[in-house]
């Protein structure tokens, strides 16, 4: 247990410091503040998914989050939750496998006279590496979805709905310019 969580908080400070996180920075945080980190390297490595994917089929863990108002059952909440570790392991291997081939391209990238034919297999590499990060939680979403009733998934359909304009409005407000001073 204690090897694989030492590899996964080495994962976790790669992905960090991709984000230009120092690796002070990164060595020192806390599960919270890695699981913060994660979710960032996965939204900015995704192909989209929030805009395209999410906004319609916001997933398990949103789910549990809004577990009363979709009238979830005791077993419905168990099922999601399970869903929510795979998503959350699933995740965590597809970084570490990304960051893995950006590794090796780098290595390749840095030589002196590369071979154009191993550059090209480390860029698919990558591509093929981040295809699997942003489609991790494709079936995830959708099994939690498949748990709920035919009333379940109306209510879902409307409650996404409302959370995706909220999303929107929070994203613009946050990336509105700052007011000029005086």
């Amino acid at each position: 247990m204690q090897r694989k969580m030492t590899g996964w908080m080495m994962g976790m400070a790669a992905a960090a410091m991709s984000l230009g996180v120092p690796a002070a920075h990164a060595a020192g945080a806390s599960p919270v503040m890695m699981t913060k980190m994660q979710h960032r390297y996965f939204v900015h490595h995704s192909f989209g998914f929030p805009r395209i994917f999410y906004r319609f089929h916001p997933g398990p863990h949103w789910d549990v989050m809004n577990a009363a108002a979709l009238h979830l059952t005791a077993a419905q909440i168990s099922q999601e939750k399970k869903l929510v570790i795979g998503i959350m392991q699933g995740t965590k291997q597809d970084i570490m496998a990304l960051q893995k081939a950006y590794r090796q391209y780098r290595v390749e990238a840095r030589l002196p006279s590369p071979s154009i034919r191993a550059l090209e297999q480390d860029v698919h590499a990558v591509g093929r590496a981040q295809a699997d990060l942003a489609s991790v939680m494709i079936p995830y979403h959708i099994k939690g979805y498949r748990l709920l009733n035919a009333a379940q998934q109306e209510l879902y359909h409307h409650l996404a709905a409302q959370n995706w304009s909220h999303m929107v409005a929070m994203m613009r407000h946050q990336i509105s310019p700052m007011p000029h001073p005086g």
